[in-house]
């Protein structure tokens, strides 16, 4: 639950940062607002845990996990087009979005047949979360560095 307000307040630190980097309010905004459905869906993962009600936890699962693809995708674009951003950096969001996509792509097969694809959807989801983490975290040193440079 902590992690979803959490993410919130970093997708307001990292939009601002793209703002003063000239990237089209437009791009930031939907980047934003993608990264504000994956925050709500985290929470509300929290609030209804796997053991209560699994209909629930995979319903808000899947704001969190969709959001995170949107998210990525459209961050990554608008690094890309920001004014002062490593490329590598903008490129790290779409590698992040691929492992969205592969481990969307196992949860569905799981979904639909269990014995198919269990490990590998596990894997694949901490592979995501473990990435994930290193996106975040690189973010926020590349946005402390740039702060401490002016």
């Amino acid at each position: 639950m902590v992690s979803g307000i959490v993410l919130v307040f970093f997708f307001l630190n990292l939009s601002v940062f793209l703002i003063k980097k000239e990237v089209p309010k437009i791009l930031v905004n939907l980047s934003f607002i993608a990264g504000l459905i994956s925050s709500i869906g985290i929470f509300m993962v929290g609030v209804f845990p796997g053991d209560g009600s699994q209909d629930l936890h995979n319903f808000a699962a899947s704001f969190f996990f969709l959001g995170g693809l949107a998210y990525c995708i459209l961050y990554g674009i608008s690094e890309w087009r920001a004014k002062g951003i490593s490329k590598l950096q903008a490129l790290s969001g779409f590698v992040v979005a691929f492992s969205f996509v592969v481990f969307i792509f196992f949860t569905t097969i799981n979904f639909y047949n269990p014995e198919l694809a269990l490990e590998i959807s596990h894997f694949s989801e901490w592979i995501l979360f473990t990435l994930l983490m290193f996106w975040i975290i690189g973010h926020e040193v590349s946005m402390v560095k740039e702060k401490k440079l002016t």
